[in-house]
């Protein structure tokens, strides 16, 4: 891993430091994330929810709300149709919330993951016009075809797409009300998540109406957890969105939440993205996985205490199961790898399995890519199709690789590093040779992973100060990382090992005869060979950690030598 530490000069930082009252060491952190006007620091510092921006610069939002007060005023009933991940079972429950709570008759729809196919179909749509809906809204998600929606108009159903995955606007879109960022030429911001396109479009209901916004905010914490559960850059609406939904999380109206942060132990600790996305998401993403898809938007919706213990309990046990499978597809796929005489050159990992359950491939795919450092697309095959999962490293940006070979599947879809495919099988060999080609031509200098390194601090001048200002620049995630410290001269004292195969390791580390504790992920292979574990350099960043009902301070370690 190489270490990069890009130095910005003392005097720039003394003198941004005076004239934004700001401390020395906040002050070159927001140098390094490259905003060098005191308005946009403030406006950082400050992510308010009044510089969310306008849901009209969307070129069809006024056409879809005022669609929506058409039904409304008809008393027709509205069905939000969303994705089975937690980015669209989480658009779908805040949707249904906002709707109901100004007297929309409102129904929602998640598909099964292992019967149903992705988008909205005509299926769909006969189940929804049998139910009396009028319109579809989508989350998260689009139609499996412009056939599907014209079906849905033919039948007497309306439909508004709101989605956020990158396409290519085609001339079939302009027969229904699409809402998309990445497609839109007048909406300046592109990384909304599924769960954020849906707030804007209660956002521009809201206001068309006359309602107050407030009455939206009040359930940002579902918006934030979808956002931060889909790995979207962390910046502009996204911040805002994350760091008042936390906000509003301490506090929750959903009972299904504050039933949740109980279990979690949650309700007294300063929650985290780091927390949404290692602990309450994969609960919520179990239900769409393995169990019942609807049941995590039920989770979101209902009110019942006793059925939300039921969901909880429910909860628990797919997670249980999913854990398992997730470690035998684990032990599969290493098994596959290592039988391979040299696997230590390949530029990826391209491995399917009937055995493998499609629910959490996603999931290996991600462990293996970090493991092994390449992208790893694993395929899950049933019934001569297959559908892949892949998660991406060293910058191979594996989205714009799959549009390029778009005709080799029956659907795709995704991020820059993280995507998926349906196909057939037949095709499935032809895929991986067109993906080796083209991974194999990427420029060579992104294949060793590199770490940017924020400035150099000595763990001994860690203060309560330096945590407070290291708050102001959270939330953290895609584009706006965690600040990364170097210091010298550490010596490890204890080694503790854990996780699957040993690959993380805490312990006790000292410098200057100060002892702290810490904690390694996924590092276990950079100290394997080390003979002396005294005079090491560490990039790491502090945190605060609870133990035993007292805060103290812990040192995240990203990377030693």
């Amino acid at each position: 891993m190489l270490w990069k530490n890009s130095n910005i000069s003392d005097s720039l930082v003394k003198k941004k430091s005076i004239e934004w009252g700001t401390s020395n060491i906040l002050t070159r952190l927001l140098l390094k994330k490259e905003l060098t006007e005191k308005e946009d620091v403030n406006k950082f510092i400050n992510p308010d929810l009044s510089q969310l921006r306008d849901p009209f610069e969307f070129e069809k939002m006024e056409e879809a709300v005022l669609k929506i007060i058409e039904k409304k005023n008809n008393h027709d009933k509205i069905y939000i149709y969303g994705d089975y991940d937690v980015d669209g079972i989480s658009a779908t429950a805040f949707l249904v919330h906002v709707f109901r709570s100004i007297g929309i008759k409102t129904g929602y729809y998640i598909p099964n993951r292992m019967e149903e196919n992705y988008g909205f179909d005509k299926k769909t749509a006969d189940f929804i016009k049998s139910k009396n809906g009028k319109l579809v809204i989508t989350v998260d998600t689009g139609a499996n075809s412009i056939d599907d929606i014209r079906y849905a108009k033919s039948i007497g159903i309306d439909l508004i797409v709101t989605d956020h995955h990158k396409s290519e606007k085609e001339k079939s879109d302009d027969e229904y009300i699409l809402i998309n960022p990445k497609i839109s030429k007048t909406y300046k911001f592109k990384y909304l998540s599924g769960a954020g396109v849906a707030l804007k479009l209660a956002q521009g209901l809201y206001r068309k109406l006359g309602i107050s916004e407030e009455n939206l905010y009040k359930y940002l914490d579902i918006i934030m957890i979808g956002t931060v559960a889909d790995v979207v850059p962390m910046i502009d609406e996204n911040r805002i969105i994350i760091s008042n939904g936390l906000n509003v999380l301490k506090k929750t109206n959903v009972n299904g939440l504050f039933y949740l942060l109980k279990y979690l132990k949650f309700q007294n600790k300063r929650i985290t993205t780091t927390d949404v996305s290692y602990f309450i998401s994969p609960l919520i993403n179990s239900l769409g996985r393995i169990g019942i898809s609807k049941v995590g938007a039920d989770f979101f919706i209902e009110n019942d205490d006793f059925k939300i213990y039921n969901i909880i309990e429910e909860m628990k046990k797919m997670n249980k199961i999913r854990r398992r499978l997730e470690k035998k597809i684990f032990d599969e796929a290493i098994e596959m790898i290592e039988s391979h005489v040299d696997n230590s050159q390949e530029k990826y990992i391209y491995l399917k399995s009937k055995n493998w359950h499609p629910g959490v491939i996603g999931v290996v795919a991600s462990r293996l890519s970090i493991k092994y450092g390449v992208p790893v697309i694993l395929i899950a095959i049933s019934n001569d199709i297959g559908k892949a999962s892949c998660r991406s490293s060293n910058g191979v940006n594996v989205f714009n690789i799959f549009a390029d070979i778009k005709e080799n599947f029956i659907r795709f879809g995704g991020h820059d590093l993280a995507a998926g495919f349906v196909a057939k099988v037949e095709n499935l060999d032809k895929i991986e040779k067109i993906f080796a080609e083209k991974v194999n031509n990427l420029d060579k200098e992104k294949e060793r992973e590199v770490i940017e390194i924020d400035t150099e601090l000595s763990i001994n001048d860690i203060d309560e100060n330096l945590l407070e200002d290291m708050k102001k620049l959270s939330p953290y995630g895609l584009s706006n990382k965690q600040p990364l410290f170097l210091d010298k001269n550490i010596e490890i004292k204890t080694i503790e090992k854990f996780g699957v195969e040993d690959r993380h390791f805490s312990g006790i580390l000292r410098k200057n005869n100060k002892e702290y504790s810490y904690i390694a992920f996924n590092l276990s292979n950079e100290i394997k060979n080390m003979k002396d574990l005294k005079n090491l350099k560490i990039v790491y960043y502090p945190e605060k950690i609870m133990v035993k009902g007292k805060e103290r301070y812990n040192i995240r370690i990203k990377s030693i030598k």
